[in-house]
Formats: C-alpha cells, sequence, structure tokens
C-alpha cells in the first residue's frame, strides 16, 4: 500500500479485531531495525487498544522521539502492509448483508434445528413460519431502507462501477453509522449514488468539517444523522443547510459548535440563516459544547417549523427568552419539545421563561443539580405547577386530575412561605413595640422577602386565583404550617402487595397525610401483608403514569415524592437469591475494574520509569 494514501489526522483504519483508529503519522520511525522502512502511527478510539504514546526510543541516540501525541495506551505504529483502511461500498457489499432468495432455508418444514424442553422433560420442536415470505419482503430491490452499519465502509466503488449501482436508486434510507468514512467527497459521492436517498446515518464516522466548497443540492434528503462525526465548527452547519433546504431532522450530537456566536446576526438576533433550515423539525444539538442559551440557542428561534430541540448534556445555566410586545418575534414559533437533561441547571427560575414558548408541551429535565438534590416526585409535581403548557414531563403525560394536584400543592407550599414570613414581621412588630421603639425596618425587611417570593414563584397569584375556591383559607392569611382545610393534607390511596405470598390480598384503602414517612407506610404493610419491613420495596402510581416511581427513602415522607390523591402504592418483596447474585456480580465486576485499573497503572509506571532511565543516560551522554 502506497502512504501516499494515508493523510494524518484524516484517514480511518481498523484492525481484525474490529479496533478502529486515526492515522496520526506516516514516515520512519526512530526505533524501527530499518530506518528506512514507512509506518503508520496509530492514534485508537480505545485508549487502551495501544502500547504507547506515540514516542520512541532512538536506536542510532538513545533519546526519546516524538512521531505524534495520544493517549499512554492508545498509540500503534504498524507496517503499511498491516494497515486496514476499509473496503468501498460496492454492489456485493450491499448483497452481501441479504440473503439470497434461493440459499438454503433455515426452517426447512417451518421447524428450526433446536428443540425446547417442557416442564415434563419432553423435547417439543420449535416451529417458523413465513421464512419463505420474509426472505421475499428482504431483498434490495424491494427494500426502502438499507443498514450497513460497521463494516469497514471508507469510500465510494470505483467510477467504472457505479452504473451498477443504478438498480437500487430506488432506496429512500441508507444507515451507515460506525464506517471509516473520513471525508466529505467520499460522503457526497455516495449519497448521490441514490437520488431518491431522503434519509441517512453517517453516525460515528470521522468526517470532520465541510471546507469553502460548492456541495450540490440534495433537495430530496429530509433527515441526516451526524452524531459523533467529529464536526468542529457552526459553519458546516450552513453549508449543509444550503445544500440539503429541505432536511426536517438534523442530527448533531457531540459536535463541537462552540463558535455559533461568531457568525453574523440580522437586525432582529436570529441566525442569519437566509432561509436556511425552513422546513427543519427536529434538531438535536447534544453535548455541542453549548453555555448560552442567549447567544447560542436563541436565535434559533427564527426557524419557522423547529418542534423538537434537544440540548442535552450542554453547559446551559439558565433559559433566557425576551418577553413582551416582540414575544412573537423572539419565541419559538412551533416548539413542542425540549430536553435539557444533563445541564447545569440549578434553580427553578432559570426554567421559568419557557413559560413564554406558547406552545411548548413537552420538557425533559433530568441529571441536572437542580433535580438530583430534589425527589422524582417532588420535581415532576414543582414542573407541572410552573409551566402551564407541559402535556408531559420526562416523557410521562400529565393528566388533568395530577396537574390540579399539583398546582394545589404548590398554592400550598408558596403560602405558608409567605405565612412564616408575616409571622416573623409580627413577632418583630410586637417586641418592638413592647421597648417602645419602631418598627420600620423590621416591615420594609419582611415585604422585601415577601416580592422575592413573589419573584421566585411568577406562577403563584395565577394559580391562586385558579384554584381560589379550594385554597382559600390559605389565601386569607390565616393558619400556620398545619392551616387550610384538612383535606389538602390528607390523600387517599390504595396500598395493593404484589409479593408472592400475599398478592392474592385485599388490598388496603387507606386516608393518609402527606406527612407519614415511609418507613412508617412499610410496618403498615408488614402488618396487613406479612412482608418483612427489610424485604420491602415500595413504588407508586397515578392515573396515566407509565411506570411506577420508588419510595426510595424510608425517611422521606409522601410529599416529598408528590404521591397525589387516588394514587396506588404497591408492596414488592425483594428476592434475597437474586440480590445475593447480583451482589456477587457486582463484586466480581469491581474486582475486574480493579484489575483493569491496576494494569494500566503498571503501564504508565513502566513507561515513567523508562523516560526517567532514557533522561539519566542522555544526560551520562552530555556530561561526557
Amino acid at each position: 500500500m502506497a502512504h501516499v494514501n494515508l493523510k494524518p489526522n484524516v484517514t480511518r483504519v481498523q484492525d481484525s479485531s474490529g479496533f478502529v483508529g486515526t492515522v496520526l503519522y506516516v514516515g520512519p520511525v526512530a526505533s524501527a531495525k530499518s530506518p528506512e522502512e514507512i509506518y503508520a502511527g496509530i492514534s485508537w478510539d480505545d485508549v487502551t487498544r495501544g502500547k504507547h504514546d506515540g514516542s520512541v526510543i532512538c536506536r542510532s541516540t538513545n533519546e526519546i522521539v516524538r512521531h505524534f501525541k495520544c493517549g499512554p495506551t492508545q498509540g500503534s505504529f504498524l507496517r503499511l502492509s498491516k494497515v486496514d483502511t476499509g473496503v468501498p461500498l460496492t454492489l456485493e457489499l450491499m448483497r452481501s448483508r441479504y440473503v439470497k432468495p434461493d440459499a438454503e432455508l433455515i426452517a426447512p418444514g417451518n421447524l428450526l434445528p433446536h428443540v425446547a424442553r417442557t416442564s415434563s422433560g419432553r423435547e417439543k420442536p420449535i416451529e417458523f413460519w413465513g421464512e419463505v415470505k420474509i426472505r421475499s419482503r428482504q431483498q434490495l430491490e424491494v427494500v426502502a431502507d438499507i443498514s450497513l452499519r460497521m463494516l469497514g465502509i471508507s469510500r465510494p466503488c470505483d467510477v467504472e462501477d457505479r452504473s451498477q449501482m443504478e438498480e437500487f436508486s430506488h432506496l429512500t434510507g441508507i444507515d451507515l453509522a460506525g464506517n471509516l468514512l473520513s471525508n466529505w467527497e467520499d460522503v457526497l459521492e455516495i449519497l448521490r449514488l441514490f437520488p431518491n436517498l431522503q434519509s441517512a446515518s453517517l453516525a460515528s464516522n470521522r468526517i470532520n468539517d465541510l471546507g469553502l466548497v460548492d456541495i450540490g443540492e440534495f433537495t430530496h434528503l429530509r433527515a441526516l444523522n451526524l452524531n459523533n462525526c467529529n464536526i468542529g465548527s457552526f459553519q458546516t452547519v450552513q453549508l449543509l443547510g444550503q445544500s440539503m433546504p429541505n432536511l426536517e431532522d438534523l442530527c448533531l450530537a457531540h459536535a463541537n459548535l462552540s463558535d455559533i456566536q461568531s457568525y453574523t446576526f440580522d437586525d432582529s438576533g436570529a441566525l442569519d440563516l437566509k432561509n436556511l433550515f425552513q422546513n427543519l423539525v427536529l434538531l438535536d444539538l447534544s453535548d455541542c459544547h453549548l453555555t448560552s442559551w442567549e447567544t447560542q440557542i436563541q436565535p434559533f428561534h427564527s426557524l419557522p417549523k423547529l418542534e423538537s430541540l434537544v440540548l442535552n448534556d450542554n453547559e446551559i445555566q439558565a433559559i433566557i427568552i425576551p418577553s413582551g410586545s416582540s414575544n412573537e418575534q423572539t419565541a419559538f414559533q412551533s416548539l413542542a419539545s425540549l430536553q435539557l437533561a444533563g445541564n447545569p441547571i440549578s434553580r427553578w427560575t432559570a426554567l421559568d421563561d419557557l413559560n413564554n414558548i406558547t406552545t411548548l408541551r413537552s420538557l425533559r429535565l433530568r441529571n441536572t443539580p437542580l433535580t438530583e438534590k430534589l425527589g422524582v416526585g417532588e420535581v415532576r409535581s414543582t414542573a407541572i405547577a410552573r409551566f402551564s403548557n407541559l402535556v408531559f414531563f420526562n416523557a410521562s403525560p400529565i393528566s388533568e386530575r395530577e396537574r390540579i394536584e399539583a398546582e394545589r400543592r404548590y398554592v400550598s407550599t408558596v403560602a405558608r412561605e409567605l405565612l412564616l414570613l408575616s409571622s416573623e414581621g409580627l413577632l418583630s412588630s410586637v417586641s418592638k413595640q413592647s421597648s417602645n421603639e419602631e418598627n420600620t425596618d423590621g416591615v420594609l425587611g419582611v415585604n422585601l422577602k415577601q416580592n422575592d417570593v413573589y419573584a421566585r414563584h411568577p406562577r403563584f397569584q395565577d394559580l391562586v386565583s385558579k384554584h381560589k375556591d379550594s385554597m382559600s383559607a390559605l389565601t386569607a392569611g390565616s393558619g400556620s404550617y398545619q392551616g387550610g382545610k384538612l383535606g389538602e393534607d390528607i390523600i387517599n390511596v390504595t396500598i395493593r402487595s404484589m409479593a408472592v405470598g400475599s398478592c392474592d390480598h385485599q388490598p388496603l384503602q387507606k386516608r393518609l397525610p402527606r406527612s407519614l414517612q415511609v418507613g412508617r407506610i412499610k410496618a403498615m404493610c408488614a402488618r396487613a401483608f406479612g412482608v418483612d419491613v427489610d424485604l420491602q420495596i415500595l413504588h407508586f402510581r397515578v392515573e396515566g403514569d407509565p411506570f411506577p416511581s420508588e419510595l426510595d427513602d424510608d425517611d422521606n415522607n409522601l410529599a416529598y415524592y408528590g404521591v397525589t390523591d387516588g394514587a396506588e402504592i404497591l408492596v414488592n418483596e425483594v428476592d434475597v437469591e437474586a440480590k445475593e447474585r447480583e451482589k456477587t456480580r457486582e463484586a466480581e465486576e469491581h474486582t475486574r475494574r480493579i484489575e483493569k485499573h491496576e494494569h494500566y497503572i503498571s503501564i504508565v509506571q513502566s513507561a515513567q520509569k523508562n523516560d526517567r532511565r532514557i533522561g539519566g543516560v542522555a544526560t551520562d551522554t552530555m556530561q561526557k
């Protein structure tokens, strides 16, 4: 293989075990027996695949020579004859993914070459019906979508063979994820082979950024997946928008788009997209090094059809959306779904501007400093109350009953905070009067604190008006922490045993205070169902929840988890044997990780000792 075909920092290679890496160096190696032999320096995607960090000890000078830089055990040098740069996308490769119609049947006579053993010990054959019918629907001539994942594809077929691909011009979807594609010229040439292509996945191909070139038009393309493609500039996104005007889905996860704000903005503060992405419905910008909603996300408000925006695992701390008379020009016109999981959001007030997006119906909010310090139920209940338009939260639908419960609880919580401040002000006033002193500072301080509460809870007054009948006792300014209607703190729940020994027991119908701790409920269940307290696992669910939520802390109460009126508490019993097996598996996994870590440390220490030895030899040589 001629080394001129290997482009440092571009060409992707693979080994016989399936490990993939990038060529970072092409040339002679100082430690090689033959100084004229050409090697390829590889930085593997798996940081433990290699043997060094790109440096070697020179045979002639005994000094360290660095040919490229990577992790301490990430680099390798391969002879050119050992370098596998992948295969072209050929007709034969495409056909190899599908069984030929006349190939030998897997289940001749509709019977697989396997049997199932019954509880009585008899063997029964396993039948497989419809194999021929299924096979007929999976031929390249009739399928619309084809998957070519992880086949080592690095380039299109030769020019003289491209006429053979015309018989597959009907394909509308192709998945090329996890291959060795490394430049846009090859990618675009492959896309041109399929003139009716509407969906293409290029995920996990290190194809880097587009240059300032005319790449033509792909008006038929509707969905493009570029997750983990080493894109490092928003300029590439703009160029794609110019050539693919009808894109509806665009995924750019794990790119570096931190330079968005360096591009030109128009007078309204929107990105100067020049009518680009006007049909975009879904945009995935997960882990794209974005830090500011105002300068990096808000500019996308001009996309008229954008319905779903994925911003997981960025560094966005707050949502800032202008409101007022110009809201129609600054808020997202069609945005219905927003994902913010994994961002460093620590305050509810950082999200209040989401209410300015009147079309927002779904919000995902997980793995943030805000949600980590609260219970799952409390997070959900508070989010429902604070964001008036939500229909889904963390992919779970919000029923009308759940919204009413959440809003009433929210009003109750904020009202108690205000009542507590009023009580403090009253006590301060009485104290001042008894000493014949004016209480101007105390009143002012209470007013400032109350204004701060209203600022932190902008929906409070609207919710008080909405639920004024049921919350009248609280909003009247009377009562204490237990003030208001007794029914506000008492909920009706059904406790049902799912344990093997008591699943046939009648469920309990209970009226419980929201302040009741989970540990007390477990004691109640132990008496009713005979399930040991230490072996109980409690979950709760409300109407419309697809999955129950665990009550995982005995010291927390029902209010902490957001258990609402009409909820069902499920009592499960721990499988002791399964738990022991899981402990054994975790211990073995822990031991394996320690051994792997120790092996890695020994390699690093060995390399450090070698560096010190070489340094000592070099010093002695210089002194001589």
